[in-house]
């Protein structure tokens, strides 16, 4: 029985192509099936809601979610904190290690490890973010430390900056897939992408 992926698309529209290789022609119809899973799914939600005041919580929450699936189809596994084990954080690092976005501002495994713990784990699992990590609107920077002396104290993130610059993220993996490009591993996005998207369309 068919069921829906995104919007527009059920996954017998992705399964049907028969992709199993970087060079088929069908990937001109492949990519907008991906585009519209993170669209539809992600990224118009957070448009429909991003300028309210009090959206803060929901916003960085839905990204946090991004950042993981996003690690998933560069890795073409299905659970990331199963692919790095107990380091979990670590698909954060690498995250914004080889993001053009990110990996200038989120430069080292402590803001890494203290983001992935304090947001992503303090917003999902508890509501909140944890510390003295603060998540802020129209702040002058991306990223602030609330201690400059101690990252794990807390960072302040204006979330604006970090939505748009993930925005961009996307943005990017989508032209690589059309140009057929590496993951930062040297790996095929294609490839990988053909084995998230078989485990999210399995019957």
């Amino acid at each position: 029985m068919p069921f829906r992926i995104s919007k527009k698309y059920y996954n017998n529209n992705w399964t049907d192509l028969g992709l199993t290789n970087e060079h088929n022609t069908n990937w001109v119809k492949a990519i907008p099936i991906i585009k519209d899973r993170f669209d539809s799914r992600f990224f118009n939600q957070i448009d429909s809601i991003k300028g309210d005041e009090f959206s803060g919580f929901v916003v960085m929450s839905i990204d946090c979610l991004l950042i993981e699936t996003l690690m998933q189809f560069y890795l073409g596994v299905d659970n990331t904190e199963v692919h790095y084990r107990r380091n979990h954080w670590k698909a954060f690092r690498d995250f914004f290690n080889q993001s053009n976005q990110f990996n200038a501002t989120f430069n080292s495994d402590d803001i890494s490890e203290t983001f992935y713990k304090q947001f992503r784990c303090g917003l999902l699992h508890q509501a909140q973010t944890k510390q003295k990590s603060l998540i802020k609107i129209c702040q002058t920077n991306l990223l602030a430390f609330a201690d400059a002396a101690n990252v794990t104290t807390g960072l302040i993130i204006d979330r604006t900056e970090f939505h748009q610059r993930l925005v961009l993220e996307f943005e990017e993996y989508i032209e690589k897939l059309k140009t057929n490009q590496n993951n930062y591993k040297g790996e095929n996005l294609r490839l990988k992408a053909i084995l998230k998207m078989d485990l999210i369309c399995a019957e």
